[in-house]
C-alpha cells in the first residue's frame, strides 16, 4: 500500500513470448526509474502451459516483478481502498 507505481500484466498461454515481453517492458520501466517502481505484478489466468513457471524464473532476476494468479491480484485490488 506504500505510493508509487505498480504495474499488473496479466497473461495466459504466453509461453512463447512472456519472457521477451517482460524483459522488454522491465528494461523500459525500470531504466532510471527503480526508486519509483514498487512492483510488476505478473497475474496469471489459469495457463495450461509454462506461462506461469516462465515469469517465476525471470522473478529470481527481478526483485519488483511479483507472478501471483488472477484471484491473489483481484483480492489486492479490492483491498486497496482498506486502510
Amino acid at each position: 500500500k506504500a505510493k508509487g507505481i505498480y504495474l499488473i500484466i496479466a497473461v495466459k498461454n504466453q509461453e512463447d513470448k512472456i519472457e521477451g515481453f517482460l524483459r522488454s517492458s522491465l528494461f523500459k520501466i525500470l531504466y532510471g526509474k527503480e526508486e519509483y517502481i514498487k512492483n510488476i505484478i505478473v497475474a496469471d489466468l489459469k495457463s495450461d502451459d509454462k506461462t506461469k513457471e516462465i515469469a517465476k524464473k525471470m522473478s529470481e532476476d527481478y526483485e519488483q516483478l511479483k507472478v501471483i494468479s488472477w484471484k491473489e491480484c483481484k483480492d489486492i485490488i479490492d483491498n486497496l481502498d482498506q486502510p
